[in-house]
């Protein structure tokens, strides 16, 4: 049910979800199985990843889920495959090319009161501000939005090649991406659960991505799928 958000989503922007499970190694190259990856929300990456011992709070753990996710992360960079990460992707993603996270906000940095929240998650919450020159600001053609929320982890140490895209009123990083001209890109929120446009700009200028990097144009309206 909840990899099913995430393939409507893909679906509406004109994608085709494929759905990857762990194995062990990935000889062939990630562009034989899809155009795109996209990294879904979840639990906690291991603390060990980014050399730091767990935390109390520390959420539930899945050492295979981390494992498979930063092997699929290095063949992406490594073929210039798009990348969107949602939420835990977002920061799997940082983890991944050397940044670290906060392991549980309230007790290592604020007060968590908009970042859990009680509202169910098909409704927004807080605020977050886009900066200007990011290409999560061209996607959404807007400075600020409102986003859904759910994380009790946040991304403390940026990794080396991104940038931080998009904050909360608190300074908590909400958008990341990186630098050049590869489309990788990180959403704190959950866009996948939430029926407004810019939700459906971020998927949709992700498939624009995957089509314009393996030169598909044929069966897709970026202006039809941006309105759907």
């Amino acid at each position: 049910m909840v990899a099913g958000r995430y393939c409507r989503a893909v679906e509406r922007a004109g994608g085709i979800p494929v759905l990857l499970p762990p194995v062990k190694s990935l000889k062939r190259p990630l562009a034989s199985y899809c155009q795109g990856l996209l990294l879904s929300g979840g639990g906690d990456p291991d603390p060990s990843l980014y050399g730091e011992l767990p935390h109390p709070k520390l959420g539930k753990v899945d050492q295979e889920r981390d494992h498979w996710e930063l092997l699929l992360i290095r063949k992406a960079r490594e073929e210039q495959i798009p990348i969107l990460g949602i939420c835990r992707g977002m920061q799997i993603l940082n983890v991944a090319l050397g940044g670290s996270l906060y392991q549980d906000l309230p007790s290592q940095y604020i007060q968590v009161g908009e970042h859990w929240q009680k509202l169910p998650g098909e409704e927004v919450s807080h605020q977050v501000q886009i900066k200007e020159s990011t290409i999560l600001h061209s996607l959404l053609e807007k400075g600020i939005i409102w986003t859904n929320s759910h994380h009790h982890q946040a991304l403390k140490k940026l990794a080396l090649g991104l940038i931080i895209s998009a904050q909360s009123d608190d300074g908590v990083i909400e958008g990341i991406e990186a630098t050049g001209e590869d489309f990788t890109l990180g959403v704190q929120w959950h866009p996948e659960r939430l029926a407004i446009p810019e939700s459906a700009r971020i998927f949709t200028g992700f498939i624009r991505a995957c089509r314009k990097k393996f030169g598909i144009t044929e069966g897709w309206n970026s202006k039809t799928a941006s309105k759907e």
